[in-house]
């Protein structure tokens, strides 16, 4: 509970903006009992209303935002189709990504796998899905990118940066589970990918409002791991 309210990186009476730990669910369901606004509804009973403006994964870390307020929540959501707030993401893609490739255009299709878990993929039949990659840093085989998504799929950016090659490092769904089995045990990997960055505006005062969300120390150990060792040789 501490570690959420430690967390909060923005509040006032309309919304509330969380820097997520990695491996927590947005929501409960699914064999999952609860969820960041679960947990956030218990420790603030005060509030009558409380939603997820959007979602990230599970697996990601970073910016996530919640609206106190129907209302609120209405233009936050108006806003987001319209393509009004800015979300940047920093992720570690396998190889070394091509300058050339900075936009990825690729229709995304929820699908369900032989064992009935959802998946997602490229597909004609897809909703238009756009994502921008820029390129931050080169390490040892692997490239660490600032990941703008411009439409909000799911699993967008981690769909669109293994169709070219690159899938974001200890990606256990989309990416080479056999080659990261041994490295995931040793150095208990968790999925390269945080929501780093949000510009918006107030949706009642019009106010510009910029925050960024500070990496955990086990995405920044990893870093300085990749930029020291060539552990993933011939991947």
């Amino acid at each position: 509970m501490h570690l959420f309210l430690k967390n909060i990186l923005f509040e006032d009476k309309y919304l509330i903006i969380f820097n997520k730990p990695y491996g927590i669910a947005v929501h409960g369901g699914s064999g999952i009992n609860y969820g960041v606004i679960e947990i956030f509804r218990k420790i603030r009973q005060e509030l009558k209303f409380l939603e997820l403006v959007h979602r990230i994964d599970k697996e990601t870390s970073g910016i996530l935002m919640l609206a106190k307020k129907r209302s609120i929540l209405k233009k936050m959501h108006e806003n987001l189709r319209n393509k009004l707030i800015y979300k940047e993401y920093l992720a570690l893609l396998h190889g070394r990504w091509s300058e050339k490739n900075t936009t990825v255009n690729l229709p995304l299709l929820k699908k369900k796998n032989d064992h009935q878990k959802k998946k997602v993929c490229v597909h004609k039949n897809g909703k238009p899905s756009t994502t921008c990659f820029k390129i931050f840093q080169y390490f040892h085989n692997t490239t660490l990118m600032s990941v703008i998504p411009i439409t909000g799929r799911t699993h967008q950016i981690r769909v669109h940066a293994a169709q070219f090659g690159h899938p974001v490092v200890f990606d256990q769904k989309y990416g080479n589970i056999k080659k990261e089995k041994k490295i995931i045990h040793k150095k208990n990997g968790r999925l390269l990918l945080h929501a780093y960055k949000i510009f918006f505006y107030h949706p009642l005062s019009n106010k510009k409002i910029f925050i960024t969300a500070k990496l955990d120390e086990q995405f920044k150990k990893l870093l300085k791991i990749f930029s020291k060792k060539n552990i993933f040789n011939n991947f």
